[in-house]
């Protein structure tokens, strides 16, 4: 064996050695008698497959530095304002710098795929796109990532409509789009429209921004769910923070969520993102997340993302899959009786599906994608954000963490 780790425990709390060989995983028994070239003692602490993060706006990353070296003028306007300054301000160079980052601190934290998403509009024009597909390519040695196109100032603009195309003819591997930002229904359901035209064309798999506002008037993850339907791309679209889904009448809200099930989408919540986001005009202040429980009710795949870090939409993240998950476990409320059992596959398996990940999982053949973390179980490692004493990817060992605390009193 190339790689044994010994007495890890699993999520059902077996314990077991898990032998890797030549970048899979070959043996899973209660001990195993032979040696490796690495040897790893769990302890019988958690081992876990290597989370999956299926949606980050990547080329957004760390703005704060690029704001500060803009105009004193610009750096006091509105986020939003000053973002589109920022975004005039993006080089391949520069993008692919800071991502860069983000992606060492997704290995550090025991990651194995991303979803990246790239802005593709009138400020960024294709520089974003060509920054994350330099990355992909940096990386593909160790990690699977995806590139997003993504239409973030909506598709009005003809030149937008164009530079998507285009970002397709690049390389970018899915179709992104955010309908619920249009003027207009008919301008929403255009967007969308356009977006699964391109899909098509093209032949890629969507991922959609649906309704991110507390306004029970959008309804564009309704009309994402009927195209999805209405073209054949059942099991082939996300759908992403369906804000307004959780202050529609419960009727339609039932109606909704029996459509989105029915079109196979998956829905992603980054319930810390909503906390931040989420605007509302008095006290109290709502959490701003989706109808998460109802969803899993009727069969919904959920993921959460980290999706943002240091932009003008959220100003923390630190690219850390049990963080998000810890978020969620609060703001899903997922406390009692081992419901945070139900967090884990938002940050693994249901990601690992949507991304399309072969040979996923901790099982005799899977890629050995697998993290040790500093915990006996789940409950421990979210309460106490433990350290991921040893992440492997494909079959190598590539971070560790050694943690010094001494209490003197």
């Amino acid at each position: 064996m190339d790689i044994i780790i010994r007495q890890a425990r699993l999520m059902d709390g077996r314990v077991v050695d898990i032998g890797i060989q030549t970048g899979y995983i070959a043996a899973l028994s209660p001990t195993l008698a032979e040696q490796a070239t690495t040897e790893i003692q769990a302890d019988r602490r958690l081992v876990l497959p290597a989370f999956v993060n299926g949606q980050l706006h990547a080329c957004k990353v760390f703005w704060r530095r690029k704001l500060a070296t803009l105009p004193a003028e610009i750096q006091a306007l509105p986020r939003f304002q000053a973002a589109q300054f920022v975004k005039q301000t993006y080089t391949v160079a520069d993008v692919a710098d800071r991502v860069r980052e983000v992606v060492h601190l997704a290995i550090l934290n025991g990651t194995c795929a991303l979803r990246l998403f790239a802005d593709v509009d009138e400020d960024a024009g294709l520089t974003a796109l060509q920054g994350l597909l330099q990355i992909k390519q940096e990386f593909a040695h160790l990690l699977t990532i995806q590139v997003v196109a993504f239409p973030q100032a909506g598709v009005l603009n003809a030149q937008t409509q164009t530079s998507m195309q285009e970002a397709l003819r690049l390389g970018a591997d899915i179709v992104g789009g955010i309908p619920w930002i249009e003027p207009t229904v008919a301008a929403q359901q255009s967007h969308t429209r356009m977006c699964f035209d391109l899909a098509r064309e093209f032949n890629k798999d969507l991922h959609f921004v649906c309704d991110d506002a507390l306004d029970p008037a959008l309804r564009t993850l309704e009309d994402v769910a009927r195209q999805t339907i209405a073209t054949g791309y059942e099991g082939r679209v996300c759908a992403t923070q369906c804000a307004a889904l959780a202050v529609y009448a419960d009727d339609y809200a039932a109606a909704v969520i029996a459509l989105v099930k029915e079109a196979g989408i998956t829905v992603f919540s980054n319930s810390h993102v909503s906390l931040v986001t989420a605007e509302y005009p008095h006290e109290p202040m709502p959490r701003g997340i989706t109808r998460i429980r109802e969803l899993l009710a009727a069969g919904v795949p959920v993921a959460c993302g980290q999706d943002d870090i240091d932009n003008w939409y959220y100003p923390f993240g630190r690219n850390d899959m049990l963080e998000v998950a810890h978020f969620m476990a609060h703001n899903g409320q997922f406390a009692w009786q081992g419901e945070v059992n139900q967090v884990l596959p938002m940050v693994t398996e249901v990601p690992a599906q949507v991304m399309h990940l072969a040979d996923y999982g901790l099982t005799i053949g899977a890629t050995a994608n697998v993290v040790v973390l500093d915990a006996p179980d789940w409950h421990h490692a979210l309460q106490f954000q433990v350290d991921k004493l040893h992440v492997i990817l494909r079959g190598q060992v590539v971070a560790q963490t050694e943690r010094r605390q001494r209490l003197l009193v």
